[in-house]
């Protein structure tokens, strides 16, 4: 959907058009003059202008070099009924973006206008890419139960078939450098095409993430020389991935549940909203619940956006996916740095499983990166990675422990481990988790398990 301003006298034909637009599910507003077009413009900068080249006070020509001087790339497309080689040149030369001449065939008409639109969203898209200059996410690689699981269930979310703005929001949890980004590209290429948008919700200054969020228009703050389209917007037939959601501000969050409970926005300054189709994933190491109960996030936002909510596994509780990831990382990054071929020795291999990742996915990647950017040799061992595993007591078995010689009962053991660890972190679940190693999940199951409140 796009908010279109058409610029033409006839009124019966203003009508025809508008509402062949409408059906397409296009926002349509109309102005009779020229003289009106840099007004509304500037009140509400529509996505795409259909300029009528013949108006009572002015010359759709001049209109559009005005349009040019102040609104830059903004989609224009001439209509005139009187159609010549000479129009046609001087509107390209003037940046028209395209040239339609009356009577106007609507379908046509409405065919352009969904092409420019699709451009304009496709341009929107690499100009955020190469404004993040990031490398793209890897795709997937796991043999996890839990992550097969939660594809299983994709698919029939899938199997649906329903447009971006239609699908249930999705709400990823789990601890730092688990992946949580490439799964939700995973999730996207599943799901559909479009574009891909990716929002740190703490990279960005809290006075700026609503601007990057919602759009501007022109002087809407001090730096806004220019209007330009929010993140949601550039986001339109795709999936939006909110990253770090736990920590976008208070404010902000209520702005952000109107989004996705009506799936339209309003950009700062601007008295007019856009609808936009577009899917939510949202991604958090937060404990959402008692963030919540603490009054950091709003408890309506966390029930819109956990219609489905999955726990990305540690990589600890996955070792399996070591043996995917190691060799993989080793091929990739060898081919960065050198263009050779690295691979593992059986004894470095055995290492990476028995570590324990604190640091997750990210943390095995930067072992492997430093110690392939420290040696020549083409097969890594343990002798070489065993200095750039960080040694931790959190979570292990003190060196001094001995079973006693009459034995222990194991459940009353793992039963009191958790209650010291929960009343050591106050009822804190995830501090508690983590004194003991634990993902939250594996913490909440075994509280179910021992029935401990």
């Amino acid at each position: 959907m796009a908010s279109v301003l058409l610029v033409e006298d006839e009124l019966t034909l203003a009508r025809q058009v508008r509402r062949a637009l409408e059906l397409s599910g296009h926002e349509v507003s109309v102005v009779e003059s020229g003289g009106g077009v840099l007004p509304a413009l500037e009140a509400d900068p529509p996505d795409l202008v259909l300029l009528d080249l013949r108006l009572p006070d002015a010359s759709g020509l001049d209109v559009l070099r005005d349009i040019r001087r102040q609104f830059g790339d903004l989609p224009v497309v001439l209509m005139t009924a009187y159609s010549s080689v000479e129009d046609a040149v001087e509107a390209m030369r003037r940046g028209a973006s395209d040239y339609l001449a009356k009577p106007l065939d609507l379908e046509k008409l409405r065919q352009l206008v969904d092409r420019l639109i699709s451009d304009q969203r496709r341009d929107r898209e690499l100009d955020y890419h190469r404004r993040r200059s990031q490398t793209s996410a890897m795709g997937v690689m796991s043999h996890s139960p839990a992550i097969d699981q939660m594809f299983a269930q994709l698919e029939r979310l899938a199997e649906a078939g329903l447009p971006p703005g239609k699908r249930p929001a999705i709400l990823l949890t789990g601890e730092t450098g688990t992946g949580k980004g490439v799964v939700a590209r995973a999730i996207h290429d599943r799901l559909g095409d479009g574009p891909f948008i990716e929002v740190n919700c703490t990279a960005m200054p809290a006075t700026l993430v609503e601007a990057e969020l919602l759009g501007h228009e022109k002087g809407s703050f001090t730096d806004a020389r220019v209007a330009r389209a929010g993140l949601l917007e550039a986001a339109e037939g795709g999936t939006l991935f909110l990253d770090e959601i736990g920590h976008l501000q208070l404010d902000l969050q209520a702005k952000f549940l109107k989004v996705i409970e009506e799936r339209r926005v309003r950009r700062l300054g601007s008295s007019r909203e856009r609808a936009v189709d577009v899917h939510v994933i949202a991604a958090t190491n937060r404990d959402l619940d008692e963030a919540v109960e603490e009054g950091g996030f709003r408890e309506d936002l966390l029930h819109r956006l956990r219609v489905l909510s999955f726990e990305i596994p540690p990589l600890r509780e996955r070792p399996e996916d070591i043996d995917l990831l190691a060799p993989h990382f080793c091929e990739v990054l060898g081919q960065l740095y050198g263009g050779r071929k690295v691979c593992l020795g059986d004894d470095a291999l055995a290492a990476l499983r028995a570590y324990p990742w604190p640091g997750n996915v990210r943390e095995l990647r930067n072992v492997l990166e430093r110690a392939i950017l420290l040696t020549r040799s083409e097969e890594l061992h343990v002798d070489l990675l065993a200095g750039f595993l960080r040694r931790s007591d959190a979570g292990t078995t003190p060196a001094g422990f001995s079973l006693p010689e009459g034995g222990v009962r194991l459940e009353e053991l793992e039963r009191d481990l958790l209650r010291q660890a929960l009343e050591r972190a106050k009822g804190n679940r995830t501090r508690a988790a983590a004194l003991l190693g634990l993902s939250r999940h594996a913490l909440r199951y075994r509280m179910e398990k021992h029935e401990i409140d």
